[in-house]
C-alpha cells in the first residue's frame, strides 16, 4: 500500500512538473521576450494614480503605469519601437508633463509613434507631441491646446438662503478661490498668470516637438478641437489613417522585418 502512495505520489509530481515547464514555454514563448513593438493603451482620463476597479470597470492604469511601462520598452533591447494608443480628453497638468516628459526621453532611444484613434486631445495631445511621429483617424478629435482652471463659487445661493461663513486666515491669500465670497482682482491676476504660464509651457513643448515656430503653435492652439483631417493641415499630425498604418510606421523607423506586437496591461 505504501509503495503504491509513493509511486502514485511520484507520477503526480511528474505531471505537475512537465506542465510547469511547459507553462513556462509557453509565457517564454507568447511574452515580450519574442515581441520586437510594444503598444501602450492611454484610454481616459490621464491622472497620476491608477483607479480601483468597480463592479462594471476594470483598473484604469494612470500615468505611474505608464511609465513604467515606458521604462520596460525603452529598456527592453528586443523592442525596436512602441506605439502609444490615444483615446484620452487629456488629465492633469503635473500627470501629463511627467507622461509627456518619459515619452520624449523614450522617443530619442528608439522610435515611438502616436496613434490617436478616437480623441487625443489636450493633455493627452501633449503625450502624442512627444512622440516621433502621429497617425490619426480622420474622424478623431485632436488639439483643444490650452489650459483651463475652474472654481466654483455659490456666496451667491448662500446670501439668498441666509447663510453667512467666517474665514480665519493666517496669511492674506490662503483662502484665494473659496466659493464663499467673490474674488478679488488682485487674487485673479495671481490665478490667471499660473494658467497663462502653464500654457506658454504647453504651447513651447508643442513648437519644439512638431518643429513649428511659438507663432505658429499659438495660431492652431487657442482651445480649438480639430478633426484628424483638419490637425494635418494645420501640422499637428502627420497623416490620418488606421492602427495598420501607425503599426506600418514603426515597422520602417524601426527596421523590423517581421513585426510582432506586445501590448502592456492586456
Amino acid at each position: 500500500m505504501l509503495k503504491k502512495i509513493y509511486y502514485y505520489s511520484i507520477a503526480v509530481f511528474l505531471i505537475i512538473a512537465i506542465l510547469m515547464v511547459g507553462l513556462l514555454v509557453f509565457v517564454s514563448s507568447d511574452g515580450i521576450s519574442s515581441k520586437n513593438i510594444a503598444l501602450i493603451n492611454i484610454d481616459g482620463t490621464i491622472t497620476l494614480e491608477s483607479s480601483d476597479s468597480g463592479l462594471f470597470s476594470s483598473i484604469q492604469p494612470g500615468v505611474n503605469d505608464y511609465v513604467e511601462w515606458l521604462d520596460d520598452a525603452e529598456n527592453n533591447d528586443n523592442i525596436k519601437a512602441v506605439i502609444i494608443k490615444i483615446n484620452s480628453p487629456g488629465g492633469g497638468a503635473v500627470a501629463s508633463e511627467k507622461l509627456s516628459r518619459k515619452i520624449k526621453e523614450v522617443s530619442e532611444k528608439k522610435p515611438v509613434v502616436a496613434y490617436i484613434e478616437n480623441m487625443g486631445a489636450s493633455a493627452a495631445y501633449q503625450a502624442a507631441s512627444s512622440t516621433n511621429y502621429i497617425v490619426a483617424e480622420r474622424q478623431a478629435v485632436v488639439g483643444s491646446i490650452g489650459v483651463r482652471m475652474e472654481l466654483i463659487h455659490y456666496y451667491g445661493l448662500m446670501e439668498k438662503l441666509g447663510i453667512n461663513t467666517t474665514s480665519i486666515t493666517g496669511g492674506k491669500y490662503k483662502d484665494i478661490g473659496t466659493p464663499t465670497r467673490s474674488m478679488t482682482e488682485e487674487e485673479y491676476a495671481m490665478l490667471e498668470s499660473m494658467v497663462n504660464e502653464s500654457y506658454y509651457e504647453f504651447v513651447s513643448w508643442v513648437a519644439e516637438n512638431r518643429n513649428m515656430t511659438i507663432n505658429e503653435t499659438l495660431e492652431v492652439a487657442d482651445g480649438k478641437i480639430y478633426s484628424g483631417t483638419q490637425a494635418q493641415r494645420v501640422g499637428l499630425v502627420d497623416i490620418t489613417g488606421t492602427e495598420d498604418d501607425a503599426v506600418d510606421m514603426a515597422v520602417k523607423l524601426g527596421n523590423i522585418t517581421n513585426p510582432d506586437i506586445y501590448e502592456y496591461g492586456k
